[in-house]
């Protein structure tokens, strides 16, 4: 890719977040460093997945998933509502997987969402259930969010070392129009960085309708 077709991506990205708020936009949260506690069930962290608001001490009004877990081969994520939040899976098991998505991964109405609103971040060498979520890597999931008649499509990325017990959530955003978003997306210019980690992604990076 030359520099004019970067200067021309910069300039459309630009464009794109400067549009005001009736439009849509991709919302993100920013960076974050919210490491997930070990522990038993009463040791969670709780989200709202709309406005990032987060607690360790326990759940609060708006909270849409939490996730918990001590064993170091996955990571429990529960859903406040087993219909409103949704994310892509990878099979099936006790735990039941969600899947790890490549950046640019298309996340809308025709992704594989499990049919409950929890599931497991699970480690490949796990049994029965081998799951898809990698060691020392920075891990992006996929979810479905409905909140009264409209669907979110967002992501959400954790950062999991040697084993799933240190595990730290380091984004999350979503699509605030109802249409999809691709794995990894922020707003301009960050769409820019995106583009430079995940190579050359302009086939899949083209916005699809929800």
């Amino acid at each position: 890719m030359n520099a004019r077709s970067l200067c021309a991506i910069a300039f459309a990205a630009t464009s794109f977040a400067s549009v005001g708020s009736s439009h849509a936009a991709i919302v993100y949260s920013g960076p974050l460093n919210l490491p997930v506690p070990v522990g038993t069930s009463a040791n969670r962290i709780w989200i709202d997945i709309t406005t990032f608001t987060t607690s360790t001490t326990g759940s609060f009004t708006g909270w849409d998933i939490a996730l918990w877990g001590s064993d170091p081969r996955f990571l429990t994520v529960n859903s406040a509502s087993l219909s409103n939040n949704r994310f892509i899976g990878t099979g099936t098991g006790t735990p039941t997987p969600i899947a790890r998505l490549e950046p640019g991964t298309v996340i809308g109405s025709t992704s594989a969402f499990g049919t409950n609103g929890g599931g497991s971040l699970v480690m490949p060498t796990y049994a029965p259930a081998p799951g898809p979520i990698l060691a020392n890597s920075e891990n992006i999931v996929g979810f479905r969010h409905v909140i009264g008649t409209q669907t979110l499509f967002g992501w959400m990325s954790i950062n999991v070392g040697n084993d799933m017990l240190t595990r730290t959530i380091t984004g999350i955003a979503y699509e605030d129009s109802g249409a999809s978003i691709d794995a990894g997306a922020i707003p301009a210019p960050g769409a820019l960085a995106l583009l430079g980690l995940s190579g050359v992604l302009t086939g899949r990076r083209r916005r699809r309708a929800g």
